[in-house]
């Protein structure tokens, strides 16, 4: 890529005209050859030619369009109910989530971080997201969560597919090794005014309007030779253009949306001036904002990344990343990945052929009972005229037909020899292709054992499940690894933008730790909010980690470890606390049910002991002392 330029905000000869001028032109030539790159890398991937084809398959629609209309277009759709069944088994369960430290001062805020996540995971309702990633991954191949936060503390993640994520020269091991990432989107022209409510000055312009259609048109991108460009075939300019497609101006322009495009850029340039530099959000001021900071003669000027954001052409932010944590805010989920790209491959990868199999079977066995129940009429040709034939059903109660007096009724006029179908079709069918089909899906057929003469136990049925479903295993793995790379820019946020009343407010008083009562009053890193050095704080996400227990996205797993943990409490080897710990019941509410529980056996003792007490003799019945005179 190309050297970006500075930012007039940086620049000594940024506030002349011309520097701007000359800026905003070099950096539109930059956005358009970096998204070319992305789009080409885009569409280089190994999935990109098979994703209409799946979505297809899995909406039923199975059967190409050309094939002829007598023919069965018979639809077992099992490629859809293993995507439903993978999405259950691989999301049906919350992680077990920990944040941790290696520094014993600092372990309050590690559980005051550890309760801000959980409370997000349920408010966010951040579980239906993990399917919705899930899903995504298993179409495409990848999925990327994008995290986001803002101040005062609200976290969101979104998922999003290899057509919003697009990183530049990907590493093939880690999308934090891009040279940039691009992130595009749809957005209503109100999202614009309300982000950028001073750049976004005549947005309206780049506005597109969702009641028109585009066309089809794809122009030819740089790096395609003009000649080769005009002997691509309209599909092959599909696959490699650039789409152009117009939008006609209907509708309002209040309800238009513009193409929203974001640029990380890990930018390697220089403070190259002989003064200190303050690199800051270049439409806040700096105590409006905390991810401005000072950069020294010959350090880096972004070395959090550098922000480009473009609302269709217009250029409405170019500067500092605002997270802390300095890594590209998005993170990738392969449930199946390869070492030889990027990209993964989708999970239906493997099981079109065999649902492709299983639809052509059943289809042909149907077209064959059709034609024995429906048999061809074979006859000589001067049998009949051609009127009285047309008119002819062979298989209507009461049919007639007129012949020549000549004709043989018993040899000129007969049936067609009716198809036998071979056994060994039915057992390919259900011996082969359907149990090849369950096992390379990973799922278990439950089924099957009601037939059986003894249903195993449930402990049994666990076991074959666990060992039939070992692919499962291995993509819940790679799951609980994309969660603990989530949760490091998630224990960075949480330090960065969510303030102590904001914390109080969700949790309580679990929500606030000693640090919030020293130095930068309210926060949870320590140092002193006035001063310019402040690589202390912005550094102190990195003495925690977040883990998450392994197995714990595995349901009957979880289960099975809860028996044992009322059992072992039921003995006494372990403690109630520990009991509401492995049962995942919420702290506050188990603090409240331990309350209960001594209230309860308080009440109890008192009423025992009233029990036990001596009854006076007027409540025993005796006789009573003699009224006075």
């Amino acid at each position: 890529m190309e050297r970006l330029p500075h930012s007039p905000s940086l620049s000594k000869m940024g506030e002349t005209p011309e520097y701007r001028a000359d800026y905003r032109r070099k950096i539109k030539e930059w956005r358009d050859g970096t998204r070319e790159q992305a789009m080409l890398s885009y569409r280089n991937s190994v999935e990109f030619p098979n994703i209409e084809k799946y979505i297809r398959y899995l909406e039923g629609a199975q059967w190409d369009n050309r094939r002829p209309r007598y023919k069965s277009r018979y639809v077992d759709n099992k490629m859809e109910l293993i995507r439903r069944e993978r999405l259950s088994l691989l999301t049906d369960s919350r992680p077990t989530i920990d944040v941790m430290t290696n520094v014993m001062a600092y372990d309050e805020p590690a559980e005051v971080i550890t309760n801000v996540i959980r409370a997000e995971w349920l408010r966010q309702n951040m579980g239906d997201s993990l399917v919705d990633l899930a899903d995504i991954a298993m179409l495409h191949g990848i999925a990327f969560w994008r995290i986001g936060a803002s101040s005062p503390g609200s976290m969101r993640v979104v998922p999003l597919g290899p057509d919003n994520v697009i990183p530049i020269q990907p590493s093939k091991t880690s999308l934090q090794d891009s040279a940039a990432v691009l992130y595009r989107n749809w957005k209503p022209i109100s999202y614009f005014k309300k982000v950028f409510p001073i750049s976004s000055q005549g947005i309206e312009d780049q506005a597109k309007y969702w009641e028109s259609k585009p066309q089809d048109k794809y122009s030819r991108p740089a790096h395609v030779p003009e000649y080769t460009w005009s002997q691509m075939s309209p599909a092959f300019r599909k696959l490699v253009g650039v789409q152009t497609g117009d939008f006609s101006a209907y509708g309002s322009k209040m309800y238009g949306a513009v193409e929203l495009e974001e640029y990380y850029v890990d930018d390697l340039s220089i403070n190259e001036s002989a003064k200190d530099v303050i690199v800051r959000d270049p439409f806040l001021p700096p105590d409006m904002h905390n991810w401005w900071y000072v950069v020294k003669p010959g350090q880096r000027l972004y070395p959090r990344k550098r922000l480009i954001i473009f609302g269709g052409d217009k250029l409405l932010y170019d500067g500092p990343s605002p997270f802390w944590h300095g890594m590209y805010p998005f993170v990738d989920l392969k449930l199946n990945p390869v070492p030889w790209s990027f990209y993964g491959l989708s999970t239906y990868r493997p099981l079109l052929p065999m649902q492709d199999a299983i639809n052509e079977i059943p289809a042909g066995m149907l077209d064959m009972s059709k034609r024995v129940l429906n048999p061809t009429l074979i006859t000589k040709s001067n049998v009949a005229s051609e009127a009285a034939l047309r008119e002819y059903l062979s298989d209507m109660p009461g049919a007639r037909l007129k012949v020549n007096p000549n004709v043989n009724i018993a040899s000129d006029i007969g049936y067609g020899q009716v198809p036998v179908i071979p056994q060994y079709v039915i057992a390919l069918l259900q011996g082969v292709i359907m149990p090849e089909f369950d096992k390379m899906s990973g799922i278990m057929d439950m089924s099957k054992l009601a037939g059986k003469n003894q249903i195993p136990a449930g402990d049994t049925i666990d076991q074959m499940r666990d060992t039939l479903q070992t692919p499962l295993r291995r993509e819940e793995r790679y799951l609980e690894s994309f969660l603990q790379r989530c949760g490091m820019q998630a224990v960075s946020n949480v330090i960065q933008f969510y303030t102590a009343p904001q914390r109080l407010k969700m949790l309580g008083e679990n929500g606030l730790s000693w640090e919030d009562f020293t130095y930068d009053p309210g926060k949870l890193y320590p140092g002193d909010a006035n001063s310019m050095d402040k690589s202390r704080r912005e550094s102190f996400w990195t003495l925690f980690s977040m883990t998450v227990k392994p197995g714990s996205l595995h349901s009957g797993a979880k289960d099975r470890e809860k028996m044992e943990a009322v059992s072992l409490a039921a003995r006494g080897l372990i403690s109630r606390k520990e009991l509401y710990r492995r049962l995942e019941i919420d702290p506050e509410r188990a603090d409240q049910i331990l309350a209960e529980l001594m209230e309860e056996a308080q009440a109890q003792v008192q009423l025992q002991s009233a029990a036990r007490a001596p009854r006076s003799v007027a409540e025993q019945g005796g006789p009573s002392a003699p009224m006075p005179g």
